[in-house]
């Protein structure tokens, strides 16, 4: 290995854990319900809370967590605090991923459920 493929493969290293970390904060279901409620255009958290169904303990903390990553904008307006989507990459990356997800076979419920019950030990495993 040559010097130049020693430092590409360093900064390859920081890019695959900086990437790792940006999936670990997109892996909270509530989360991407945020990021589609604030995708075309910034809210509040009262407005995030009524769209989410939340409450908004629980939507702070995550809007806290998605702004120290980096994921999301806010700012004050006298009484509020409205945020939005930082990069408009995360937006079409996660929008990419759940119309792949939502068009998949295995994501239709009646093929989950079959799943489920062919995955089920059958009765004669349970007594063994």
């Amino acid at each position: 290995m040559n010097a130049q493929s020693a430092v590409f493969s360093g900064d390859l290293d920081a890019v695959f854990e900086a990437a790792s970390s940006y999936f670990a904060m997109l892996a909270e279901p509530m989360r991407l319900r945020i990021l589609h409620a604030i995708c075309d255009r910034e809210r509040t958290v009262n407005d995030i809370v009524a769209e989410t169904g939340a409450t908004q303990t629980t939507i702070s903390r995550h809007l806290n967590a998605m702004y120290r990553a980096g994921a999301l904008t806010r700012r004050r307006d006298r009484n509020f605090t409205w945020y939005g989507v930082a990069d408009s990459t995360l937006t079409e990356l996660c929008r990419t991923v759940c119309v792949h997800v939502a068009s998949r076979d295995l994501f239709s419920p009646g093929i989950a459920k079959a799943n489920q019950v062919n995955d089920a030990p059958s009765r004669q495993e349970k007594t063994s």
